[in-house]
């Protein structure tokens, strides 16, 4: 039986990614004249952290440039948190049915944004723990994270399960030794996810729920 469960945020718990396109592409606007991206592929691009995913939409490694592109994702994001952001179906039953467990979030997606979206979406109380990018951890896929909250919950590898949306994440859990389940409605390729081999691939947390009512 699992003691706990540890989910990722964005593409996994939350559907962020309008809100995020939105600014990554206000961002965009004010750097390059104008330039915009498909939201689909900004969608694609998200996973990293903030500093990864600016890098990655600007498409380039020059350090300032990156630094300012991260400024104005923050400060445009911030005020546009929860223009469309909203939990996935299913998601409260999930967290309403493993209430009686541990339930944590490491997420890449940089503090305060991450703490101010579970507030304001009404289910921090569900977490013992929010591990968040530029926090005391590396990013995923470095597993320090999920072995710390392990460590402080008294899980053992068995015990726990990771729930993502991202190649990330199954690297994660893989170096954490760990359970993965990757639900598909998030941000990523579902091709590419199979790929990466996942010990549990769902659609979304519906299909979740009914696999944790049947396993226990």
């Amino acid at each position: 039986m699992k003691k706990l469960i540890i989910y990722d945020l964005d593409g996994t718990l939350v559907d962020t990614g309008e809100d995020i396109a939105e600014a990554v592409n206000q961002m965009l606007r004010q750097m390059q004249d104008g330039a915009a991206l498909p939201k689909e592929e900004i969608r694609r691009l998200v996973g990293g952290g903030l500093h990864d995913l600016v890098q990655r939409c600007l498409q380039t490694d020059d350090p300032a440039r990156i630094a300012q592109g991260a400024q104005l994702f923050g400060v445009f994001y911030g005020r546009h948190l929860f223009d469309h952001s909203v939990l996935y179906p299913s998601v409260r039953e999930v967290l309403d049915y493993f209430r009686a467990r541990a339930q944590a979030i490491v997420t890449n997606k940089p503090q305060p944004f991450a703490q101010d979206l579970i507030r304001g979406l009404g289910v921090a109380d569900y977490f013992i723990e929010i591990a968040a990018g530029g926090s005391t951890y590396p990013k995923k896929p470095d597993p320090a994270a999920v072995l710390a909250i392990m460590g402080r919950a008294g899980a053992g590898p068995e015990e726990t399960l990771m729930v993502g949306d991202s190649p990330i994440d199954i690297e994660t859990g893989r170096r954490a030794g760990v359970q993965t389940v990757i639900v598909t409605q998030g941000f990523a390729d579902p091709a590419e996810l199979a790929a990466a081999q996942p010990d549990l691939l769902v659609e979304n947390f519906s299909a979740l729920l009914a696999v944790a009512r049947e396993r226990g």
